[in-house]
């Protein structure tokens, strides 16, 4: 795995990270307390992640025991320093436990472990660790893929023009079918997805790549990404909205535009008109001027109706 590479580690190496999920790892709430028991230890052997700026990271090594082989503990910050700077407390500690340790130092950026977290945890997720009840099995992909929407999709995206080697972001991505379509046409999206049942299936079929893909809440994007961080935000049949359920999908479009660069792109498909109005109204209340277009065929399924409109400076936070 790619935490590996980062520290120089061998693939047979068993490395844990301490926090149970990739959203987790947004709050630290085992990392500060495990690492207020580390600092009282003396002579641990550790590789310390340099990150710059942006983050570090900490991995402290366990020896093997009766009950356990050797493993590494990995603590970092990766996923909350970016968004709400650094945690005086995490940072203290790793100090104590640095000045007491046995330590290498290893470099890598900020994007880089956050792609290493994601590709742990999305490993994990599919191998049941983070699920250890779970009885659910792998479907054949032809009874959970609809070639034929993924196929309408690609013509659809194919005519409007946009640039597929920008920084993109899909909400809502489920079990990836619409990320399939985008992958074809050579967008490399950051998929995200409160889901994690629809997303191991994406993981497990391998339409979802494990480095790029987080299970995390689309109405908590500006807490996990920094504001304007993504050239185009998408999100394909998020789910149906009604009248009763708009306030929770007005919140997701508003976390997307949040987290949209000024002048980048919105794109949201939907099944019915009355839905694409709600988006509409709801995005250009944001500040993003963009159009409804109408995509409907004799089946009605999918991807009816999109919006796509650009974020502008009237951004209303």
């Amino acid at each position: 795995m790619l935490i590996h590479g980062i520290l120089n580690l061998y693939e047979s190496d068993n490395i844990y990270f301490v926090e149970d999920s990739y959203a987790a790892e947004r709050e630290l709430s085992r990392t500060i307390p495990l690492l207020q028991n580390i600092a009282r230890c003396e002579g641990l052997r550790a590789i310390i992640i340099d990150g710059g700026c942006d983050c570090t990271g900490l991995a402290i090594f366990n020896e093997e025991t009766d009950d356990t082989p050797a493993f590494w503990s990995v603590f970092t910050d990766a996923v909350c320093a970016p968004v709400e700077g650094r945690n005086a407390e995490y940072c203290q500690l790793l100090q104590e436990i640095i000045g007491k340790s046995s330590t290498e130092t290893v470099h890598a950026s900020g994007e880089e472990l956050r792609r290493a977290i994601r590709e742990y945890y999305s490993t994990e997720l599919v191998h049941r660790e983070l699920c250890p009840d779970c009885r659910e099995k792998k479907e054949p992909y032809d009874m959970v893929y609809v070639r034929s929407r993924v196929g309408r999709l690609k013509k659809f995206l194919g005519t409007l023009d946009l640039d597929t080697s920008v920084d993109m972001l899909e909400i809502c991505c489920g079990n990836g079918m619409a990320t399939a379509a985008l992958h074809d046409l050579g967008f490399s999206p950051l998929c995200t997805d409160f889901d994690k049942c629809q997303v191991c299936q994406g993981l497990e079929h391998g339409v979802l790549v494990p480095a790029d893909t987080a299970v995390i809440d689309a109405t908590r994007l500006s807490r996990f990404f920094t504001e304007k961080s993504f050239d185009m935000v998408a999100g394909f049949m998020m789910g149906t909205i009604y009248p009763y359920n708009a306030g929770l999908w007005k919140l997701m479009l508003h976390e997307s535009v949040k987290v949209a660069k000024d002048n980048g792109t919105l794109l949201v498909t939907v099944n019915r008109k009355e839905e694409a109005d709600i988006v509409a109204s709801a995005l250009e209340e944001y500040g993003v001027a963009g159009e409804l277009i109408d995509n409907t065929d004799e089946r009605g399924l999918y991807d009816q109706w999109a919006y796509l409109g650009k974020r502008t400076k009237n951004f209303l936070p």
